[in-house]
């Protein structure tokens, strides 16, 4: 961190029916001198257990808000970024006032910021992560739950959390072309959009998942099939070539 080793990569989120941007997710990667390319894999469990975590997530979300207030300085458009949260968070009683700093040192409006949280967070302290969710909300925040459908109990959460955003996990799009697995995901869909929730797909990569969420009516996409992550060059690049602007 001290060496500036970390950046951050946008991935576009792109509206399923227009596949204009209208979003992204801030994601960090590690490029060392000595050993070239580090896949977050390799590190984020590392810093999790750890701790370090927490002070690579602040880091994110600074870069984030540089670029976002860069944007808005020059009259480009600007697009709510996602930007994952460890669970370690939750105990830290500093963390509520530290994001508004953040976020009021560069004066970004608390919308533009989309908080991520994997549903694995609330299986260990449900309540408190509640508690602060909803503190976070009544102040302007917005929230997605990352890896919905990985495993854990995704539907006894959602009774619960009042979540913007739920991103389903890519297990679930590679059950795309299996015909129950095809018959999980449309109830899925369907009861999630009876809470009012927008949904996005991660790990799209397929023609044929992009028309087959197109037809349960999801909001947007996340995945190769439209864009690896990108440099936040890159991604600005992006966003000229779909959008003009």
């Amino acid at each position: 961190l001290e060496n500036n080793e970390f950046t951050v990569y946008l991935q576009p989120k792109v509206d399923i029916n227009s596949e204009i941007p209208v979003g992204c997710e801030a994601l960090v990667r590690w490029i060392s001198p000595e050993k070239g390319f580090i896949a977050p894999g390799d590190f984020i469990p590392l810093f999790e257990k750890n701790g370090f975590v927490t002070e690579v997530d602040f880091f994110v979300l600074e870069q984030v808000c540089r670029m976002l207030r860069r944007r808005m300085d020059e009259g480009l458009p600007v697009f709510p970024v996602n930007v994952n949260q460890s669970r370690l968070h939750v105990n830290d009683r500093m963390y509520l006032s530290m994001l508004q700093d953040m976020l009021n040192k560069y004066n970004i409006p608390m919308n533009m910021v989309v908080f991520e949280i994997t549903e694995s967070a609330f299986i260990e302290d449900s309540k408190t992560m509640v508690g602060l969710i909803n503190k976070m909300k009544a102040l302007g925040f917005s929230f997605s739950m990352d890896d919905f459908g990985s495993g854990y109990s995704s539907l006894s959460s959602l009774n619960v959390m009042h979540f913007d955003t739920i991103k389903l996990d890519k297990s679930l799009i590679d059950y795309i072309g299996d015909r129950n697995g095809e018959k999980l995901l449309l109830h899925i869909t369907q009861l999630l959009q009876s809470f009012g929730m927008t949904i996005t797909a991660e790990g799209v990569e397929t023609s044929d998942q992009v028309e087959f969420l197109k037809n349960l009516h999801c909001d947007d996409i996340q995945g190769y099939y439209f864009s690896k992550p990108l440099p936040v060059n890159e991604f600005e690049d992006f966003v000229r070539k779909h959008t003009g602007l």
